[in-house]
């Protein structure tokens, strides 16, 4: 199958439902869970449950489907890099409608409350992973099609960033909280909200953001451990395992900081990071792995994920082989969309807008690109 019509397809299916769908962590959003007043262990077994099962349990509990932030940008930077302005500055009026209020600069979380092991997050709660990748997408419109106002408010989201994140800061590096209501320490998520500033003081010039974002990214060089790798987060042992798709962000994030700044600490620490990644994610046969040490789930983010850091590192053949891989293991060939994970005895086809149908009509917008010539 030819991966232009596979991304039209992708797309297509989006477009008929007007980007809306379900996700693997809506479950919250169930009028009748909220109706039985569940404590925060509750929450996160229905979570979980409903994540898990191989059959869509939303229907039964009244989950609607919905606009979820995160995806939305993820369509907004496939449409510019396919150059459609009409359908991009639909998902951007979307995007202005669904921004969390109250806030510094422009800001999106996600349209469900969910419970982590340690708080709760209310419903469109700003998070820097959110607000970092809607930003990217908005600065490829300026980038792409000449978006003035896609710059604008890129560049306020940077201000939710200083201004509103709870920090860490020690003298050589700094590390940004996920949420303004927490103070975990998440290495990716801090890591994504120093890319959005260097990508904005690159192009604005702006000394203050590249010399906070160059902080921000020397947290990955200061965690960095021997081998390469990365734990997801400091703190509790909770959080030390190492995993493919956020190993992928913490490098795609650090690509952005070294362009802004050239800084050769973070070059080292990227190279080495990507070295552990292609060498520890995948099996003979190109299948992403979940964890470092373990293959199953084959998840549509691993893919995905690892599509978009093949293609911007120029290794396109790979990508592609991953592509095909994809298709013919992932793809819903007569419905147009994307399976959520593969695991040793079952799939789970659930169909997620954010997280299978926006993150491959993304990863194949760009690995496209990169075919092309693309500069970025």
């Amino acid at each position: 199958m030819e991966n232009r019509n596979i991304l039209d397809r992708t797309l297509r299916y989006a477009e008929e439902r007007d980007f809306r769908g379900w996700d693997p962590y809506d479950a919250l959003n169930s009028p009748l869970l909220r109706i039985l007043g569940i404590n925060s262990l509750l929450r996160i077994l229905f979570i979980q449950a409903f994540r898990r099962s191989p059959l869509n349990l939303r229907p039964l509990f009244m989950v609607p489907m919905g606009h979820n932030p995160k995806g939305l940008g993820l369509f907004l930077s496939a449409y510019a890099r396919l150059g459609k302005k009409e359908k991009y500055e639909y998902i951007k009026g979307l995007l202005k409608k669904y921004a969390s209020k109250g806030y510094s600069g422009y800001a999106w979380g996600y349209n469900f409350p969910w419970q982590s092991r340690v708080f709760y997050v209310p419903p469109f709660t700003p998070t820097v992973v959110n607000t970092a990748f809607i930003g990217h997408a908005l600065l490829d419109g300026f980038e792409m099609l000449g978006d003035r106002e896609g710059l604008e408010m890129a560049t306020s989201s940077t201000r939710f960033i200083l201004e509103d994140l709870n920090r860490h800061e020690e003298e050589d590096f700094i590390i940004f909280s996920y949420t303004p209501i927490d103070r975990l320490k998440v290495l990716n998520a801090s890591l994504l909200g120093a890319s959005l500033l260097a990508r904005v003081g690159r192009l604005l010039k702006d000394e203050k953001l590249l010399n906070m974002a160059l902080k921000g990214g020397m947290l990955a060089v200061r965690m960095q451990n021997e081998d390469g790798s990365w734990y997801y987060g400091l703190g509790s042992r909770a959080m030390r395992y190492i995993d493919n798709f956020h190993t992928a962000f913490n490098i795609l994030a650090l690509m952005e900081i070294y362009r802004a700044t050239e800084n050769g600490a973070i070059k080292s620490s990227l190279e080495k990071g990507f070295r552990y990644w292609r060498g520890n994610f995948f099996s003979r046969d190109m299948l992403p792995k979940y964890y470092h040490n373990r293959l199953y789930p084959l998840d549509i983010h691993s893919y995905a994920t690892a599509i978009v850091l093949l293609s911007r590192m120029g290794e396109l053949d790979d990508a592609r082989r991953l592509i095909e891989t994809a298709a013919k293991r992932m793809f819903d060939e007569k419905r147009n969309h994307w399976y959520f994970q593969e695991h040793r005895h079952y799939r789970i086809k659930i169909p997620y807008m954010r997280w299978s149908i926006a993150w491959m009509a993304y990863a194949l917008s760009v690995f496209l690109d990169k075919m092309t010539g693309d500069e970025r």
